[in-house]
C-alpha cells in the first residue's frame, strides 16, 4: 500500500489573522489616545457627555413617565403623598361637616384645597411648564425665589396651620386616628416638597441640618409641647392650672432657647475669635447643654405621660412631643459625646 501523503499546512491564514488583530489593536489604541487627549483639552467634558448620554438612553429605554420638571428632585412624589393625605383627611372629616362645627368644615376645606391644588400642580408638572422655574424675586439668605418655591411654601403653610389648628383644638382629631395622621402626613409631605423645590438655594442650610440633625429636629417637639401645655382642654379649662403643664411649658421654652443659642453659636462661632480659653468653653458648651436637655426631657416624659395630662394618645400631640423630645435630645447628646471623644483622641495622638 502506498503511504498517504499529508497536505502542506498553509501559513497564510494565521498570518492574515495576526495582521487583522494588529490593525484592530492599533485602531483601539488610537481611539483611546484620542479620548485621553480630548479629555485633557476639555477638562473631562467628553466623559461627562458620554455619561449623560448613557443616562438619557437608560431613561428613554425604561419608558417611565416623569411627574416632575427636568432637573427637579422627585417633587411629584411629595405632591402624590399630599394627595393621599388629603383624600384620607376628606374621608375622615366628612362626617363632621355641617354639624354646626366650624372645625369640621375647616377640616374638609384643608383636605379639599390640598387635593385640588395638588392635582393642578401635578398637571403643571406633567405639561413641563417652564414658568415653574421662573424667578420672581430674591431674598437675602435664601437667594432666588421661583414660582415653584412659592407654590411649595403655600402648601407648607396650608398643611402646617391646618395640622396645628385641628389637632390641638378639634377633639376628634386630637386623638390618634385617620384624621390626626393624615394632617401630620400632609404637613410632613409639604415640608419635603418645600425642601425639594428650594433646591440648591438652601444647600447651606441642608448641610447644617445634616450635621446638626437632632438639634434641628428638637425644635418641633419643643414648639408642640409649648402649644400643648398652654391650650385649653375639652372643658374650656386652661391646662396651665396643672403644675405638670407649667413644668412642661418651661421645658419647651428652655429647650427652644437653648437650641436657638447653639445654632447661633455654631453659625457665628467660626467667624469669632474667642481666644484659647474662650474657644475651649465654646467647644464644651454644647456638651453641657445636651446633658441638660436630656435631663429636662426625661423628666418631662415621666411627669407628663405617667402622671398627667398626656397619659395616652387621646392628647396625641403632647404625648408624642414628650417622647420625641426625649429621643432627639438623647441623639444630640450621643452626637456630642462622639465629637468629644474624637477631640480627646486627637489631643492624645498629638501629645504622643
Amino acid at each position: 500500500m502506498m503511504a498517504a501523503t499529508e497536505e502542506p499546512v498553509s501559513t497564510e491564514e494565521p498570518q492574515a489573522r495576526g495582521i487583522v488583530d494588529d490593525v484592530i489593536n492599533a485602531v483601539s489604541d488610537a481611539v483611546d489616545e484620542s479620548k485621553d487627549v480630548a479629555n485633557d483639552i476639555t477638562g473631562g467634558a467628553v466623559g461627562d457627555i458620554e455619561n449623560a448620554a448613557h443616562n438619557v438612553q437608560n431613561k428613554l429605554g425604561a419608558g417611565l413617565p416623569s411627574l416632575s420638571l427636568p432637573g427637579s428632585r422627585k417633587a411629584g412624589y411629595w405632591i402624590a403623598f399630599m394627595l393621599i393625605a388629603a383624600a384620607v383627611l376628606i374621608g375622615a372629616s366628612a362626617q363632621y361637616a355641617g354639624e354646626n362645627s366650624s372645625y369640621g368644615d375647616y377640616a374638609v376645606s384643608v383636605g379639599a384645597v390640598g387635593a385640588g391644588l395638588g392635582l393642578l400642580t401635578l398637571l403643571v408638572y406633567r405639561s413641563r411648564d417652564s414658568n415653574l422655574k421662573k424667578v420672581q424675586f430674591e431674598l437675602q439668605g435664601v437667594g432666588q425665589v421661583t414660582n415653584e418655591m412659592l407654590i411649595a411654601f403655600f402648601f407648607f403653610v396650608w398643611w402646617v396651620v391646618g395640622a396645628c389648628v385641628l389637632t390641638f383644638n378639634f377633639v376628634p382629631f386630637a386623638i390618634t386616628g385617620n384624621g390626626y395622621f393624615s394632617l401630620w402626613a400632609g404637613a410632613f409631605a409639604s415640608a419635603g416638597y418645600l425642601a425639594d423645590a428650594s433646591g440648591r438655594t438652601l444647600d447651606s442650610l441642608a448641610s447644617r441640618a445634616r450635621s446638626k440633625g437632632p438639634l434641628f429636629g428638637l425644635i418641633v417637639p419643643s414648639v408642640v409641647l409649648i402649644i400643648a401645655t398652654t391650650t385649653d382642654n375639652s372643658f374650656g379649662q386652661s391646662r396651665l392650672d396643672l403644675d405638670q403643664c407649667k413644668y412642661g411649658l418651661s421645658v419647651g421654652i428652655i429647650s427652644l432657647v437653648g437650641i436657638l443659642f447653639l445654632l447661633a453659636l455654631d453659625d457665628r462661632g467660626s467667624r469669632l475669635d474667642f481666644g484659647r480659653n474662650g474657644q475651649r468653653m465654646a467647644d464644651t458648651l454644647p456638651k453641657l447643654v445636651a446633658f441638660v436637655l436630656v435631663c429636662l426631657w426625661a423628666a418631662a416624659a415621666i411627669v407628663l405621660t405617667f402622671d398627667k395630662p398626656f397619659t395616652n394618645t387621646s392628647l396625641a400631640n403632647g404625648y408624642f412631643a414628650c417622647w420625641l423630645g426625649l429621643i432627639l435630645s438623647f441623639c444630640f447628646a450621643v452626637q456630642e459625646i462622639e465629637e468629644l471623644r474624637k477631640i480627646v483622641d486627637d489631643a492624645t495622638a498629638a501629645s504622643a
